[in-house]
């Protein structure tokens, strides 16, 4: 005999199913696509230019979760006869999840021996009005320390910190989404300093300038991009008021 009980047990699980449902990522959002950062991020950013090297903190190492967390990874060393000598480390994930996520520097740093001594959210000048949010780090070994900035894209947000990254992340698997995500960071060995970050914040706008305005969004979301798009030209210098 089914109780008046059971029927409001019944209704309640039965709604429960279906916010489950209604909260369970669906549809894919990939600002990437079938793009290579290889062939996306030139080899010349204003006065750098690209140079070998293998002197970089990885956030992936074979055999390990992270190879399941990163599509791609890209690092490269760039040297400036007038700017401080950068090292760039792009990392990709094309899905986002509670199981895989991007690991932040301040992660990846510390798991090889390195102490983070500084740290804070910043913002970079791409052009005028245009703010790019990032995180200015400074680590520090046995043998060197390395000034650091950084920012993540987790679909169209832009995170600068872990609590951030979730409860965005959480905003967008409530819409229905599964994002991607980048990790971009550049650093120098060099002693923390105002001027130091300056230039690691240049290279920054540089490099965003010199990727084809079609592209940026993969690197900083979507509106971000449109209002840079906006104000500077396809060759990158500053769109001239009517």
């Amino acid at each position: 005999m089914v109780t008046r009980r059971d029927v409001i047990l019944s209704g309640g699980m039965a709604i429960a199913a279906a916010g489950a449902f209604a909260m369970t990522p669906r549809r894919d959002l990939n600002l990437l696509g079938d793009q290579q950062l290889e062939k996306l991020v030139p080899l010349r950013i204003g006065s750098w230019t690209q140079q070998p090297s293998s002197a970089f903190v990885l956030p992936k190492t074979e055999g390990s979760l992270s190879d399941l967390l990163y599509n791609q990874l890209l690092t490269r060393l760039y040297q400036s006869d007038q700017m401080v000598p950068v090292m760039l480390v792009m990392a990709y994930g094309a899905t986002q999840s509670d199981q895989l996520q991007l690991h932040r520097p301040e992660v990846c740093y510390t798991a090889v021996g390195f102490q983070i001594i500084s740290t804070a959210a910043a913002t970079v000048a791409l052009a005028p009005g245009v703010k790019l949010p990032v995180r200015e780090l400074a680590a520090m070994s046995d043998r060197r320390i390395e000034p650091i900035v950084y920012w993540t894209r987790i679909g169209d947000d832009l995170p600068t910190d872990g609590r951030q990254q979730r409860s965005m992340k959480l905003a967008q698997s409530m819409r229905g989404y599964i994002p991607d995500g980048i990790l971009v960071r550049i650093s120098t060995v060099a002693e923390p300093s105002p001027e130091i970050y300056a230039q690691l914040g240049e290279f920054a706008r540089e490099l965003l300038l010199s990727i084809p305005a079609a592209n940026r969004q993969a690197f900083i979301g979507r509106p971000l991009a449109a209002e840079l798009n906006a104000k500077v030209a396809p060759g990158g210098a500053a769109v001239k008021a009517p």
